[in-house]
């Protein structure tokens, strides 16, 4: 994503390996529009509990899954 500020992640503490996490992910998002203020928090709560050692439950990977199901019957 071009347009996002250059941010120098530095340190590895779980905030920082968390910002950086957020930092790809919303570098390789296809949807661009989707990352508003609401978005950005939520996924970087989502790293930092992965950062963590949390396992995150994902709707829109459980969502693909029964749409391959339902293509699939």
């Amino acid at each position: 994503m071009t347009d996002l500020p250059k941010i120098e992640i530095e340190g590895d503490s779980e905030p920082a390996v968390a910002l950086a996490l957020l930092r790809i992910i919303m570098e390789s998002s296809e949807d661009k529009a989707e990352q508003d203020r609401d978005w950005i928090l939520s996924t970087y709560a989502d790293c930092l509990a992965v950062v963590g050692g949390a396992e995150v439950s994902f709707d829109e990977d459980e969502d693909e899954e029964k749409d391959k199901d339902d293509e699939a019957s």
